[in-house]
């Protein structure tokens, strides 16, 4: 994960303790988080989606404009992450192809995993 080293001296770098709340679903979806360091949980209406650590993306809804947050972001560990608003994260997008592909490989893992959650929901019903 070479991209990483773009955030080394990153401006905007958020930390929080440990079973923190970094996000709620529901909320506006403002900025993408890139995990410098710990472990965040993903979850969608009280269900593990996964978890991100080093190297992985949070918030991702925030590449379209007025999207909805569509999980909780719970912070595991104590966590270090990088935040990137819409218009830094379309200009890195732009500039690192590398990045590029590591945000669409998240945003289809994370549909993989809605999908696995929603398949789950009709079989239980």
């Amino acid at each position: 994960m070479e991209f990483l080293k773009m955030f080394s001296h990153w401006k905007e770098v958020e930390e929080h303790k440990a079973q923190t709340v970094i996000f709620e679903e529901g909320a506006q979806a403002e900025a993408l988080y890139v995990v410098l360091s710990g472990e965040v949980a993903l979850n969608l209406r009280g269900e593990r989606l996964g978890v991100e650590g080093v190297g992985g993306i949070i918030g991702e809804m925030a590449i379209s404009p007025s999207a909805a947050l569509n999980t909780t972001a719970t912070s595991l560990t104590d966590v270090k992450l990088a935040r990137l608003s819409r218009y830094q994260l379309n200009m890195l997008m732009a500039k690192n192809t590398e990045f590029s592909i590591h945000v669409m490989a998240t945003l289809a893992n994370r549909l993989r995993a809605v999908n696995q959650y929603i398949t789950t929901q009709f079989e239980s019903a």
